[in-house]
């Protein structure tokens, strides 16, 4: 293995990127950090660090507590935006991070929640050949009048 395989895009896991291709997730492309960026360990271990004694059951956090901690670390310092997705009647639903809140907390939208995770694991991955892959898809620039 080549050492230079291991390489991360430090600058997309703090600063954040748009990801897609998100695997059963159709259209949907998301704006995200990565899960190790700064702000979220930091954020994490506040979070962590709060959780009463009584829902620490033999030095293990509650399953509960560890859901709304992460829930709570994706939607301050992960989730950025989003594109592609659609409220019922088919209009785009803009972002908001009160909105991501709701998705990221609520048991039915576990999908959504773990393509965010998804996302998030992915956006500092160094793609260089997915880059030059995708070079020759893009639109080239109109030579104009």
């Amino acid at each position: 293995m080549k050492l230079s395989s291991l390489k991360v895009d430090a600058a997309k896991i703090e600063g954040g990127a748009w990801v897609g291709n998100i695997p059963e997730m159709g259209d949907l492309r998301l704006k995200v950090c990565g899960l190790q960026n700064a702000r979220f360990r930091r954020l994490q271990s506040k979070l962590t660090d709060a959780i009463p004694r009584a829902k620490r059951q033999g030095g293990r956090i509650d399953p509960d507590e560890m859901d709304r901690v992460t829930a709570i670390c994706l939607r301050e310092t992960v989730l950025m935006d989003w594109g592609g997705l659609e409220n019922e009647d088919g209009s785009p639903l803009p972002y908001s991070k009160e909105v991501a809140g709701e998705y990221l907390t609520k048991p039915e939208f576990r999908r959504f929640r773990e393509a965010v995770i998804y996302a998030a694991s992915v956006v500092g991955e160094d793609d260089a050949e997915a880059d030059k892959a995708d070079e020759g898809n893009s639109p080239t620039a109109s030579a104009g009048p």
